[in-house]
């Protein structure tokens, strides 16, 4: 289990207390309502209730922000992977666990999933505290290790050869996130949320068939 605190031991506290999370409350409502683009550290402030410059005594800046509401969700979905019990189900029972609670995590927060994996950019990473940025980089590998423990242990049972774990963690990963993130972007009226979660699970099982399918005909 994953305990997140957001607040740094070095950052000021006022006499009235650490406004941290009254500031980051501000931040997600904004975020998650009007975006990235269309927040500003003025409304934050506004919406906490305090003035502009309170903001930057706990903030760097607004990627900071940004970046801390998305740690929030990445948190989330990290303690839900680090619970598959991988050690006893089998290979095909922990990718279906792990794809349904992608799917959940997707389908009931899909302004974090989006923070995440589709506005987060190198960009606004190289614009924030470093202790921030190793954070969301061990949240991001603890993710994936979940999926790469799962293909190591495909590998061993000569279920997969001819790749490296964290390539065939990776492969999955990317499909399965690049088909919800193109799942999100379309038409409500083509795809229903039910044909849109068949479509990235038969994605993932197709994936893991071709590499079954390419290690038979290696063999």
């Amino acid at each position: 289990m994953v305990t997140f605190d957001p607040k740094p031991e070095s950052q000021p506290e006022s006499g009235r207390g650490n406004r941290r999370p009254e500031f980051l409350a501000a931040a997600r409502h904004l975020f998650f309502e009007r975006g990235y683009s269309g927040t500003t550290m003025d409304q934050v402030a506004r919406q906490a209730g305090f003035s502009k410059r309170a903001v930057y005594i706990y903030f760097k800046n607004k990627d900071e922000l940004f970046l801390m509401v998305g740690e929030e969700g990445l948190v989330m979905l990290r303690d839900k992977l680090e619970q598959v019990d991988i050690e006893s189900l089998s290979v095909e029972e922990s990718l279906a666990a792990i794809l349904d609670i992608y799917l959940s995590f997707a389908r009931e927060h899909p302004r974090y999933f989006k923070i995440i994996f589709k506005e987060a950019s190198s960009d606004m990473i190289g614009n924030i505290p470093e202790d921030l940025r190793q954070r969301l980089e061990e949240h991001e590998r603890a993710c994936l290790g979940v999926v790469v423990t799962v293909a190591e242990k495909a590998i061993k049972q000569k279920m997969i050869s001819g790749l490296d774990a964290w390539e065939v963690a990776a492969s999955f990963w990317g499909a399965v996130t690049g088909i919800i993130l193109l799942s999100m972007g379309g038409s409500q009226t083509v795809f229903t949320q039910r044909t849109r979660e068949d479509l990235v699970t038969k994605a993932a099982w197709l994936l893991y068939a071709g590499l079954k399918a390419g290690t038979s005909e290696r063999n």
